[in-house]
């Protein structure tokens, strides 16, 4: 993956209160292991991931945001590829071995990114 890739992020409702997007978007949650869903921006569009989100995965989506894979290196963070079956342009951003505390303010700097660069896809 280049650095100039945008690494698509879908945006739960709940991370999305008083239509603004939370950073909580952008934490990985326990179970992920650290690792950050995100879709492939070289391989599929912003609104053809929010499709696959919302109606092939049967998941809620307000919309889409995306950082760039020089953001997230910018930062400390590294993104790869990790496809899974049924979606080839899944891939992650990685947290690594990060502590609960520095991932919140990691997730606050994906955020900004996103939020600067300004929604890819929304739902009308």
């Amino acid at each position: 993956m280049n650095e100039q890739i945008l690494l698509l992020r879908q945006v739960h409702p709940n991370f999305f209160p008083d239509g603004e997007v939370s950073s909580q978007a952008f934490f990985p949650f326990p179970k992920d292991d650290g690792k950050l869903s995100v879709y492939d921006g070289n391989q599929t569009t912003a609104e053809a991931s929010h499709q696959h989100y919302t109606v092939e995965l049967g998941l809620e989506s307000v919309g889409v945001w995306a950082v760039s894979g020089a953001e997230t290196v910018s930062i400390g963070l590294t993104h790869q590829p990790d496809p899974v079956a049924g979606n080839p342009a899944h891939a992650i951003i990685n947290f690594g071995a990060f502590t609960e505390k520095e991932c919140r303010k990691l997730a606050k700097k994906l955020k900004k990114f996103a939020v600067d660069r300004g929604s890819q896809y929304r739902v009308a």
